[in-house]
């Protein structure tokens, strides 16, 4: 079946239900196109082919009575016909684009008010006087499936990126905001333009008018749910979509909430380096951004935040109490976030908890202990007026009046795997009714926080979802060696794994491994490779991205790129005073560095990763049975799948240790 953009065209009027339901019957290679934001005349859609080329279809309601020219002068309706015609028959022009090819799209007229007969009775001398065919209605409805394959015109790539630029340019991509282009110093890679493609348009246009139905009901909010493989092109979806829902409904509110800071702080960069600015509707931030701003407008103060490594202290001095708890204190830590994202109110709820998936089991008089120190450290945090960042979307949730929150209309969430239940509690909450929820995730990155289903945390999204298997961003050889390394380790469950699809991607070159004497040697050797990557003057700083693990010094590495490219050319997104901007204002290139928890989203032409001995290091943790080791292993498995696939077209790991043959064999060993 046809792919139709977006997918309810038209659907709103019995007309476009028809034309939808003739169209349908094209195959899976045609794409129906209708323009959502049609700027001057323009048809009312367009059929694609990617060998046979493009029709353009215009509708018209003229009838055969208005055509006919037995009448003494031609009135207006005649006249408008005329007019509408010779429109269409220098359609397209684009002065601005002189050099855009000859050969046009495939033009049909369709008399929606005329029958066969009178249709064949006015077609002869419109085409001869304008080129351009008339169809009745019935013959569209009944041969559409024959017909507009046989009425495709094949166009070349400038005319096909010029209609896409003029008359859909939310598919287009600046070049400075993918990864899709070759190494080459030349001046045509500054004309080269990027667009969606078909699958990934149709995500990023659905249900933009949400079903009558559901703005009938309005607790049934319209959700979807894209998943995606890496590099697919989910946050350019989002963003795409999350621009045209601001554009379509001035007066609504749009908030795009992203994981993690370095990404927000990327996508603001590259705004800035295409001249573009987001419309004053919508918002984009970070989800802890956004909710602490949530629970400010709720207390009437600022919350007082508490480090990872202060609240482990905490943790250290009042575990003493309890002697038997052997569990170390990041894990600990991280149980306290469990039961704050949970929403677990008391110690029965807490004893009753579904833990599966957090990597360690705890019996009921393990989890009593264990909810004892929980509300020892929180209640010292309290009597300080200080938070656990877990506890400040448990807080928005459990506020006794929502009356003060912020509201949106449309909610947009990429990376929407790592949202745990109270987050997206605390999302609900501050939608409108009836509002639309659009998520964006890639299971293999890690699905749900604890292995929750979404029908877990409220969220029905039965029919409503869409798998995109193909990458943009990277080449075969680094997304199979990534995927090879992810299948040893993760399960086979379909949710928790997206195969792939591998066809049609260019093949590239194997990721490359390079050995090192000790952590220090590292720092050196990729200092030195960076500089030489640079010398061959077939890349440039922008080009470049670093992903550092916790086996290396994050400050003395920043220094040395520092003293090596200069400070004003290096952008750690991880550092506080660079979180948000880089060192030096947007509009120019940087060397950018991110720490590993933080990296998702991001991507480079080259990637290197350093420090990444923990994910592939058999470290024996005690009180950890072997389920739980298996799933430390399948944790750190996602986390390198996910560093491994920032890397567009090369990837560089460099180690101080060995890394186990299941890894080795993806990897070129560099001397």
């Amino acid at each position: 079946m046809a792919t139709f953009i977006p997918a309810r065209v038209g659907a709103t009027s019995a007309r476009g239900i028809h034309i939808k339901s003739a169209l349908k019957a094209l195959d899976d290679d045609h794409v129906v196109r209708t323009p959502i934001q049609p700027s001057g005349w323009l048809p009312d859609f367009f059929v694609q082919h990617p060998k046979n080329g493009w029709l353009a279809i215009v509708v018209t309601n003229t009838p055969f009575s208005a055509l006919t020219g037995d009448q003494l002068f031609e009135d207006a309706e005649r006249a408008a016909f005329d007019e509408l015609l010779a429109d269409f028959q220098v359609w397209p022009s684009f002065p601005d684009a002189p050099n855009t090819d000859r050969a046009a799209p495939g033009k049909l007229i369709l008399m929606w008010k005329c029958h066969p007969d009178e249709v064949r009775a006015i077609a002869g001398p419109y085409l001869a006087r304008f080129g351009i065919r008339l169809l009745s209605r019935s013959q569209f409805l009944e041969l559409a499936a024959k017909l507009v394959p046989r009425l495709l015109e094949p166009i070349g790539r400038k005319m096909e990126e010029a209609i896409l630029s003029q008359y859909f340019p939310e598919t287009k991509i600046p070049p400075a905001c993918t990864t899709r282009r070759h190494f080459v110093r030349d001046n045509s890679a500054k004309l080269q333009h990027f667009f969606l493609d078909c699958q990934q348009e149709w995500a990023a246009k659905l249900d933009l008018e949400p079903p009558q139905e559901q703005v009938e009901a309005a607790k049934d909010s319209s959700v979807r749910l894209i998943n995606g493989v890496a590099g697919s092109g989910k946050t350019l979806i989002a963003l795409s979509r999350a621009r045209l829902l601001a554009g379509l409904y001035p007066d609504q509110r749009v908030l795009m909430l992203i994981h993690n800071a370095p990404i927000v702080a990327d996508i603001k960069a590259k705004q800035k380096r295409t001249k573009s600015t987001l419309p004053g509707n919508l918002e984009i931030d970070t989800f802890f951004a956004w909710a602490r701003r949530q629970w400010q407008n709720l207390h009437q103060r600022r919350p007082c935040m508490r480090s990872k490594y202060s609240v482990e202290d905490s943790i250290t001095h009042y575990r003493a109490q309890w002697p038997e708890l052997v569990l170390p204190k990041a894990f600990l830590r991280e149980e306290f976030d469990f039961i704050n994202e949970s929403l677990i109110a008391d110690a029965e709820q807490y004893f009753s908890a579904n833990r599966a998936g957090r990597g360690f089991a705890l019996r009921t008089k393990e989890r009593a202990t264990v909810w004892a120190l929980f509300q020892a450290v929180t209640s010292a945090l309290d009597r300080c007026g200080q938070r656990l960042w877990s506890a400040i979307p448990r807080d928005i949730c459990l506020a006794a009046n929502h009356a003060a929150l912020e509201k949106f209309d449309h909610i947009l969430i990429d990376e929407a795997q790592f949202f745990a239940p109270s987050w997206f509690q605390a999302v609900r909450l501050a939608m409108r009714e009836p509002g639309s929820l659009f998520l964006c995730a890639d299971p293999n990155q890690g699905f749900m926080k604890s292995r929750l289903s979404w029908k877990s945390v409220g969220i029905d999204v039965t029919g409503r979802t869409k798998k995109l298997r193909r990458s943009y961003r990277t080449t075969q050889a680094i997304l199979t060696a990534a995927s090879r390394i992810l299948a040893q380790c993760a399960p086979g469950d379909p949710d928790d794994f997206l195969t792939p699809d591998l066809s049609g991607m260019e093949p590239g070159v194997k990721p490359a491994l390079i050995h090192t004497g000790s952590p220090q040697d590292s720092v050196d050797r990729l200092v030195n490779e960076l500089s030489a990557s640079l010398q061959a003057q077939t890349l440039t700083l922008g080009d470049l991205l670093i992903i550092c693990g916790e086996r290396v010094r994050k400050d003395l590495l920043y220094k040395r790129l520092c003293k090596r490219f200069g400070a004003d050319s290096v952008w750690w997104l991880n550092k506080q005073e660079q979180r948000k901007a880089p060192p030096k204002g947007y509009g120019r290139d940087y060397l950018r560095l991110a720490n590993l928890e933080s990296a998702t989203g991001l991507e480079a032409g080259m990637v290197f990763l350093i420090g990444m001995e923990h994910l592939f290091s058999d470290d024996r943790i005690p009180g950890l049975d072997e389920t739980a080791r298996g799933v430390m292993v399948e944790e750190k498995a996602r986390k390198l799948y996910m560093a491994m696939t920032r890397a567009g077209q090369r990837l560089v790991l460099l180690s101080s240790q060995p890394v186990p043959a299941f890894i080795g064999e993806n990897f070129t060993v560099c001397p």
